[in-house]
């Protein structure tokens, strides 16, 4: 039972991100443990390109939940990576400094495939200032919308990944997708399976994992892990 004291303290946890608490720097994948609810957070913040070169201005960040105490590292004693799968996914879209929003909205485009994550009947939520849960303390400023894991999946093994963050458009770079892969692997989103990784050859997409012959490609598909292998 959460003593009445403790009440305005678990309000306000509620309304944070575990990356902003730890200052995480774009594609860091981290783990923030929320001991008095309790529930591991696991995150990774992008900070997606603007399609036409401008300087970016939304951060887009995936969290996954995991309720409940937990394990502690026997050396360190700290809270351990979670186990299993997440109880739930999320992804969130965040002004940057000195950014308005020019509306509560967030669509993905997944290889021309439109994910409209904030229309009517939906689940997302707005999220408001510092501490506020409610409308009368401020403003709206950012929105969250609950994620599958296939979702998170496909943004890792798409050609392209585009879409609108709050009014703006966006797009995922090939280190975007890098991120994402290793969120989802240490969210425990390919059944604990070791991902695939690929060196590049000259000339592909940087960063890419696309130099693989068709065999090692079509072993990484029944494998099931993230495989960043892009069609020629």
């Amino acid at each position: 039972m959460i003593s009445a004291s403790l009440a305005p303290v678990l309000a306000l946890l509620l309304t944070q991100s575990g990356w902003a608490l730890a200052q995480a720097k774009p594609r860091e994948v981290g783990r923030t443990y929320w001991e008095l609810i309790p529930e591991m957070e696991v995150w990774v913040r992008l900070v997606p390109e603007d399609p036409a070169g401008k300087p970016p201005l939304v951060n887009l960040v995936l969290h996954a939940f995991f309720p409940g105490r937990a394990e502690r590292d026997p050396y360190t004693g700290l809270p351990a990576w979670p186990k299993g799968e997440p109880a739930r996914l999320t992804i969130s879209a965040e002004p940057l400094a000195s950014t308005v929003a020019r509306e509560l909205k967030l669509s993905l485009v997944i290889d021309g495939r439109t994910m409209d994550l904030t229309r009517p009947g939906s689940s997302y939520r707005e999220l408001y200032c510092l501490g506020n849960t409610e409308p009368g303390g401020c403003s709206p400023t950012a929105v969250e919308a609950d994620l599958d894991a296939a979702t998170v999946r496909s943004l890792v093994d798409a050609r392209l990944v585009t879409g609108s963050a709050l009014g703006f458009p966006v797009k995922l770079a090939v280190a975007d997708q890098m991120a994402v892969c290793e969120f989802a692997t240490k969210a425990g989103l390919y059944a604990n399976r070791p991902p695939v990784r690929y060196t590049a050859r000259p000339g592909t997409r940087p960063g890419a994992a696309a130099a693989v012959d068709e065999g090692a490609a079509a072993e990484a598909r029944r494998e099931r892990g993230p495989h960043l292998v892009w069609p020629k």
